[in-house]
């Protein structure tokens, strides 16, 4: 087991990072059972100083009963440069994706326990080289990359203090990603992102949160035949608002 542990660290190259994340979540109730949902997110380095991602989702709940909802919907990325080791080495790349969902929500006493499972259609854009670094019109696409990815996020709640629709609570929470398809490099598992955090429901429309994450993140190449881990970790602040 230590020679393992050994041969397992000596195969890693580790890249740390700071990044912060702005996210808004909105969700437009259509009737008692449908709704629309729209999401954006704006992911940055160094403080706030460079980009990360910028990611905007799309898409349309059904629920099923109080307790259970299903999602589909789409997202549009652009990642971009960042880090000793950056994952758009070649320069900013956008991605395509479709994804489907389930949430399963369970409530016990001060608590509220969630489970989201989610499936991911991925088409990644290679960048040609030399054509630009950005999201300019120069940038070349020269083909697509498909990959399927697979979500758990476990989340646990718990309500500190309530106050009629006013509500003050705690939140940890961990997502676990794993890629599949026959276009995967290394990275059979993708990622990790561990959420430590405090929310304030201001009413029964709107909740803030904020707190600490950490982003653990395994890239789908080699460097010198090491594998390539991101260790990112910042603030995150996040609304919630449902009309």
């Amino acid at each position: 087991m230590i020679s393992l542990q050994g041969n397992t660290q000596n195969d890693r190259v580790n890249d740390f990072n700071n990044t912060n994340w702005l996210q808004t979540f909105n969700t437009f109730k259509l009737d008692k059972k449908w709704s629309l949902h729209l999401e954006y997110q704006w992911r940055r380095t160094n403080g706030l100083k460079y980009w990360q991602q910028s990611l905007l989702r799309i898409g349309a709940n059904y629920k099923l009963n109080e307790n259970v909802t299903a999602h589909a919907g789409y997202s549009w990325i652009e990642t971009f440069p960042y880090g000793d080791f950056p994952i758009a080495s070649a320069g900013t790349f956008p991605e395509h994706r479709l994804y489907e969902q389930i949430t399963f929500r369970q409530p016990v006493n001060k608590w509220t326990f969630s489970h989201r499972f989610r499936i991911e259609q991925r088409w990644l854009g290679k960048v040609k080289a030399g054509t630009g670094t950005g999201t300019g019109s120069d940038r070349e696409i020269e083909s697509w990359t498909f990959l399927h990815r697979f979500r758990y996020q476990f989340r646990a709640q718990h309500s500190l203090w309530t106050k009629k629709d006013k509500q003050l609570y705690g939140v940890a929470a961990d997502e676990l990603f794993i890629g599949a398809g026959k276009n995967l490099g290394i990275n059979i598992f993708d990622q990790n992102r561990l959420f430590l955090l405090l929310g304030f429901k201001v009413n029964k429309n709107l909740s803030l949160e904020g707190g600490y994450f950490n982003q653990t993140l395994q890239q789908g190449r080699r460097l010198n035949n090491n594998s390539i881990i991101q260790r990112n970790n910042g603030v995150v602040l996040s609304s919630h608002l449902t009309l």
